[in-house]
């Protein structure tokens, strides 16, 4: 027991690590649809190339979406629509006439004639009324373009009756019959009576919207889904048959039912089963590629996190428009994924990591053949595309890159299912368009991804390493000899990492900022003195040594106030490692001999490189540092001058923690040594 929990103790950040990919996994079959899955694929035009199917079931055949939509149309063509009088649209209309009325007749009469405005407007208002009690429809779609004899239920208080469109007034008619009881008066005043009335005429016969919706769905609640009947047993299609419209209903129908298959607690236990095995296993093969083959990507946390967060996300979104709008699938930017991957790792990383994630989604996705061919064809042009992602124009080719191959799937399939262009649908490639536009969403998670998880890409680097930085600006001003010095560091790290297969823009980017510290108190240091003075002169060697020393926590905190990333602030921190001020350290031994000398007082903080980036920087930078100590240079002082350096380092322990190895080492010396030789423009030795 106890040896169980020291081995836990010992390896509990890998054992989070696999705690992570099962918990990524149960949260995938947590949102996964739970449905049986109908292995066969089949299409209208194309001969079944599986064995003979065999209905193991009775299912009825399904009409199509067309059939149910015929169907309902010609029973709706028969459909009575109700319309119901409004008391209070007559009410409000005859309040309104009588105003109208009155307006218009003081408007032209003053105060003059009132008998005749007494008798008008009363005969108005009984016009008015006998109109009004007749109704007048209100004009719909239900009724547009119909015929007199059309029919339909008149609903006025608590009675329903049965009637026609001929026998109600529509507000044409209506204005008809007033204008004709109106010239009966033969009056003078014909023309204001029927403009007056005209203008207070109400549609009181109203759409009742609430009794034909419950009407219509009662009608369409008989319609039968169904088209007919299949028996357990029956031959539903022969290997080699053509898969005919009638076939192709019957193999839907019983694609439906069997996904619709889970009346049983035993069902539902093996679909889960099922389900977990098969999840299991394509994160099972994501997890061993990092252990065998991205050790170094596998051995952070973070990486872990990001990587898996990154797929559920998708994932999970995926999952949600497959059951919800599966008509948007193509809406989704699948190939988002990838590049952000390729972005922080590599291609190889990306790859792997769409495979497993298309294939999941695959499983579930409508056509999925299509779909995993479709899918997988564009992350990896996407990957192509940005590679290690150097431009943020690199994001926008790869969004171009990838809609033209949705085009070039699309058109394809096309032809081959269907011989012809005659089915392209502007409505998909809307969609693969909104889709590849979306991917352009990668920059600003990249963005974030940085800030949240402390992880830098190749965009990042780039800017930072700009000279025209502020910081290194500041640099090139206040320590010109240390911006010197720092650039050809720079140059020296990034060519070894290169020649050794490291980040090369990571160690060159961190070379730049490794000596910022020392622009607190530039002239302490020998690159930046100017003439024969030397403020060290004045100091003990203690003192010197405390100003040397803290050049580098000088530079942690100037980096952390100018926000550079954590993976640059270690090439300051590691460049000295834990070695000794040896200069000042050997100068206090010999002005006080005999005494005891606190070696602490004279030694960097560390802590030592840990990886080969780091490790190269602090070889890049004593040895360029030593290089400008020695007058005449040539080729055999520059062979013992890194030969020394490094040993010193190696006898040190300084690269115990770094991922390096004795023959990365042996190729770093010789890189140094022919940059050195070609900075120095000494003279190569040629043999007599």
């Amino acid at each position: 027991m106890n040896s169980l929990l020291s081995k836990l103790q010992h390896n509990y950040y890998d054992l989070l690590k696999v705690i992570f990919f099962i918990l990524a996994i149960g949260i995938i079959v947590w949102a996964s649809p739970k449905t049986n899955y109908f292995r066969y694929e089949f299409q209208v035009g194309k001969p079944w190339n599986h064995k003979d199917m065999i209905a193991s079931f009775d299912f009825s055949i399904k009409k199509t979406d067309k059939q149910l939509s015929d169907e309902r149309e010609e029973i709706l063509k028969t459909f009575i629509p109700y319309f119901k009088y409004d008391e209070n649209i007559t009410a409000a209309g005859a309040k309104q006439l009588k105003a109208n009325f009155a307006e218009s007749w003081r408007l032209k009469y003053r105060n003059q004639r009132k008998a005749d405005s007494l008798r008008y407007s009363t005969f108005l208002n009984k016009l008015f009324l006998e109109i009004e009690q007749e109704g007048i429809i209100q004009t719909n779609p239900s009724i547009e373009g119909k015929e007199s004899n059309f029919p339909i239920y008149f609903i006025k208080g608590n009675e329903v009756s049965q009637t026609t469109l001929g026998q109600i007034f529509n507000i044409r008619s209506a204005n008809k019959f007033a204008n004709t009881q109106i010239r009966r008066l033969q009056t003078s005043d014909t023309t204001l009576l029927k403009q007056v009335l005209s203008q207070s005429l109400v549609q009181n016969v109203l759409y009742d919207e609430d009794n034909n919706l419950k009407e219509i769905e009662e009608i369409v609640s008989k319609i039968s889904p169904s088209t007919g009947l299949v028996q357990k047993g029956e031959l539903i299609i022969s290997t080699g048959e053509v898969v005919s419209p009638d076939k192709y209903q019957r193999l839907l129908s019983l694609k439906q039912e069997y996904e619709q298959d889970l009346n049983t607690t035993f069902s539902k236990k093996l679909i889960l089963a099922g389900m977990i095995l098969l999840i299991s296993l394509l994160f099972l093969i994501e997890y061993l590629y990092l252990v065998l083959f991205r050790r170094k990507v596998y051995q952070l946390l973070k990486n872990i996190i990001l990587i898996l967060f990154s797929q559920l996300t998708l994932i999970v979104l995926s999952f949600f428009f497959f059951l919800n709008y599966p008509q948007w699938t193509l809406v989704i930017p699948f190939a988002i994924l990838p590049i952000i991957i390729a972005a922080f790792y590599d291609s190889g990383i990306a790859i792997i990591i769409h495979l497993i994630t298309v294939m999941v989604l695959g499983f579930y996705a409508p056509n999925s053949f299509e779909f995993f061919y479709t899918e997988f064809a564009a992350g990896l042009v996407a990957i192509f595309a940005v590679r290690k992602l150097a431009k943020r124009s690199d994001i926008f080719l790869s969004a171009v890159f990838v809609f033209v191959t949705y085009m070039m799937v699309y058109v394809s399939m096309l032809l081959i299912q269907e011989g012809s262009l005659d089915n392209f649908s502007r409505t998909q490639v809307a969609y693969m368009a909104v889709s590849s536009i979306l991917l352009l969403l990668a920059y600003p998670i990249i963005l974030l991804y940085e800030k949240v998880f402390g992880v830098i890409t190749q965009i990042t680097l780039l800017e930072i390493s700009n000279t025209n930085n502020p910081l290194l600006r500041e640099l090139s001003m206040k320590a010109p000899g240390t911006f010197q010095h720092s650039l050809q560091v720079a140059n020296l790290a990034s060519e070894a990492l290169y020649a050794i297969g490291g980040d090369s823009l990571l160690a060159r980017t961190g070379a730049l900022y490794h000596d910022i510290g020392k622009m607190n108190n530039p002239l302490f240091f020998v690159e930046n003195q100017v003439s024969e003075y030397n403020p060290h002169d004045n100091l003990s060697s203690e003192e010197s040594a405390r100003i040397i020393i803290g050049h580098v926590l000088d530079g942690i905190e100037m980096a952390r106030k100018a926000g550079l990333p954590e993976q640059i602030i270690d090439f300051i921190r590691t460049h000295h490692g834990d070695r000794r001020v040896e200069y000042f350290y050997r100068l206090e031994r010999k002005m006080h001999p005999g005494m005891e000398v606190d070696q602490s007082e004279f030694t960097y903080h560390g802590p030592i490189p840990f990886s080969r980036e780091t490790a190269v920087v602090m070889m890049a930078d004593s040895v360029e540092a030593a290089s400008r100590s020695i007058s005449k240079l040539d080729e055999q002082k520059i062979n013992d001058l890194v030969d020394n350096i490094v040993a010193s380092q190696l006898n040190e322990g300084q690269f115990l923690n770094s991922d390096i190895t004795m023959k990365d080492i042996n190729i770093v010396k010789k890189v140094l040594k022919k940059k050195l030789l070609n900075i120095h423009h000494a003279r190569i030795a040629y043999p007599d």
